[in-house]
């Protein structure tokens, strides 16, 4: 089947000149000027899925290195990266203890998703790239995680951006509301594509960021890193490790798609500069928006204003007291506040249309925007329904894709590390479409059930602890990240061992 290409951004030519009025005006018209840029529109919208792309299409209208520090600031500088940090309050953390975790996991966790942002240069897609180590029919597994991360994704930071709605409306702008304005927006801009996509990317961090920095200012004087004093010995040992899972599931969640977005960078871009790029990109809005929400809940710990407003909209409602001393122009900043859930849900509606092409020869065939507008109304239904049970289903999505994210980790890059002996060369990159030329994947079938039988004996969520977690504290503590790493790293180096003998593949 010949699948029509659509990667350049035509350049406009110059118009001729027309007679108007019997006289030759110059320049383009306002008739010609809105004919150059609706053919512009249309001829940008990407019309493709997950096909590799290949060097000379890259030639038409190549990414640049620096859409890929703009792409992840816009991600990132949002309102559920806010909500994250003030997790560890909640948790019953102090300030300090919160900005030690979020500062130093990040610094760590921050560079895997740099890295696998250079896999883009294969021309290939994250889920698409997997097959390489998932194997064709094993990657399945891939498909299916992703797209429910991606779809809990959409419905967290759509109820994120939502809470701040609610709070800047008083309730008369409901929770549902909210999540149906941000979940429509996402969809137009995905639905356009890549090339759009990096367009408004290339700006959209800059609203917040203002946002962000007015916030610190007038609610400085609320802010205390004392009001809360962090449990001591196991207890605070749990509590910690938690807030750890949390804050690693937050940046490490990014892997599934980091090479989505870097598929059409010239071949020869230096794999350095894509990861800096990317981890400036994700790793400075992380640290200082995560830190401020941390600042944040540790005011409603001294003011009992603040305290009744997050318990009534959750973030968005010390986040609206914060602003209240810049009177009107506070309320505008609000504004921007919610709608910064729109970048931040990009990604997700975006690769969730790449995740499902990978079901096999059929689903490739489905086209993208069909996905597209699929994922976007299964993050409004699950949004709408989640949001009434926000602060448990939060923790306990962010937890729970942070296992699987661990195994699709520690797969890819044990595959890369020890049977590819990190070359390149040696993947066949126009395999990918092709089972006969692919591993089954019964080895990371394997490690997959190692890694998550580490995640049920280590995990805690709200409606279960696994047996070690248990032992940790007198609530529990989060040590599944730890024990699914351990049994997946552990065990897929020996299956896969054992699949290449005899399969051969």
């Amino acid at each position: 089947m010949e699948v029509k290409q659509s990667f350049d951004t035509p350049t406009p030519t110059t118009p001729e000149p027309e007679v108007e009025n019997g006289s030759v005006s110059g320049g383009l018209t306002s008739t010609s000027f809105w004919k150059t840029w609706a053919r512009d529109l249309f001829l940008s919208v990407e019309t493709t899925g997950i096909q590799r792309v290949t060097e000379e299409q890259r030639l038409q209208s190549p990414t640049k290195v620096w859409n890929a520090c703009t792409f992840w600031m816009s991600a990132n500088m949002a309102v559920a990266t806010l909500n994250v940090g003030s997790i560890g309050g909640v948790m019953g953390l102090s300030f300090w203890d919160c900005f030690a975790i979020i500062l130093v996991v990040n610094l760590l966790s921050c560079m895997i998703p740099a890295w696998t942002a250079s896999f883009g240069l294969t021309g290939l897609r994250m889920t698409t790239f997997s097959r390489y180590s998932f194997g064709y029919w094993g990657n399945l597994l891939v498909v299916v995680f992703s797209m429910v991360a991606t779809t809990g994704w959409n419905a967290i930071n759509s109820i994120s951006g939502a809470s701040v709605l609610y709070a800047l409306s008083d309730g008369k702008c409901p929770t549902w509301a909210g999540v149906i304005i941000i979940c429509t927006t996402v969809w137009i801009i995905c639905a356009l594509g890549i090339t759009w996509i990096h367009r408004f990317d290339a700006f959209l961090w800059i609203p917040p960021f203002i946002v962000w920095c007015v916030t610190a200012g007038t609610g400085a004087s609320t802010f205390s890193g004392t009001a809360v004093e962090s449990p001591k010995g196991p207890n605070g040992a749990a509590s910690a490790l938690s807030f750890i899972a949390v804050i690693f599931s937050f940046a490490v969640s990014w892997m599934n798609c980091a090479s989505d977005y870097n598929v059409r960078m010239p071949v020869n871009t230096p794999r350095s500069r894509i990861f800096i790029a990317t981890y400036i990109g994700i790793i400075v809005p992380t640290v200082l928006v995560q830190t401020l929400g941390a600042a944040l809940y540790s005011g409603t710990q001294v003011n009992a204003d603040w305290k009744a407003a997050f318990e009534a909209g959750g973030i968005g409602g010390p986040l609206r007291e914060a602003l209240a001393p810049a009177g009107g122009f506070g309320k505008f900043l609000m504004v921007f506040a919610a709608l910064s859930a729109i970048p931040n849900n990009i990604p997700n509606n975006y690769s969730f249309a790449m995740h499902a092409q990978n079901f096999g020869p059929r689903a490739i065939r489905i086209p993208r925007l069909y996905l597209v507008t699929f994922g976007f109304v299964a993050a409004i239904l699950v949004g709408c329904f989640a949001s009434k049970y926000f602060e448990n289903t939060l923790e306990t999505f962010l937890s729970i894709i942070g296992y699987w994210t661990v195994i699709h980790l520690v797969v890819v890059a044990e595959e890369h590390l020890f049977f590819r002996a990190c070359r390149w060369s040696r993947y066949d990159f126009d395999a990918w479409d092709k089972p006969a030329l692919l591993p089954f994947g019964w080895a990371a079938i394997g490690a997959f059930a190692f890694g998550f039988l580490g995640a049920a004996l280590g995990m805690k969520t709200g409606w279960y602890i696994g047996p070690v977690a248990e032992l940790i504290g007198k609530q529990g503590a989060n040590i599944g990240h730890e024990m699914t790493f351990g049994l997946s790293a552990i065990s897929f180096p020996v299956f896969r061992w054992l699949e290449k003998k005899y399969t051969g593949k």
